[in-house]
C-alpha cells in the first residue's frame, strides 16, 4: 500500500501523520483517505473534487493529475492550502 504523509492541520484532523491506503491513482488514494478519516473531507474536497491549492506529491514530485498512478512503494504527501500574508 502506498504510504501517505499528512501535513499541517491535516495531521490534527486525522489524528495521525501517516497512513497506508490502497489506491491505484492519486485521486483514489484521497477518496480512500476520506473514507477512513471522514473529517478530512471538508479540508480536502469541495463538491466531491480535490480542493484547489491542495498539494499532492508522489515521491516528492507535485501532481495535479487525479489519475496519476500510484504503486505500493510510493510515498504520497498531502499538504493543505497554505495561507499567509
Amino acid at each position: 500500500m502506498p504510504n501517505i504523509k499528512l501535513f499541517a492541520n491535516l495531521r490534527k484532523v486525522a489524528g495521525t501523520k501517516e497512513a497506508s491506503i490502497t489506491g491505484v491513482s492519486a485521486g483514489g488514494v484521497v477518496s480512500e483517505l476520506v473514507k477512513r478519516y471522514p473529517a478530512l473531507a471538508e479540508h480536502l474536497l469541495v463538491d466531491g473534487q480535490i480542493r484547489p491549492h491542495v498539494i499532492i506529491t508522489i515521491n516528492g514530485h507535485p501532481t495535479d493529475d487525479v489519475n496519476a498512478p500510484v504503486t505500493e512503494q510510493d510515498q504520497i504527501a498531502i499538504f493543505p492550502p497554505i495561507t499567509g500574508g
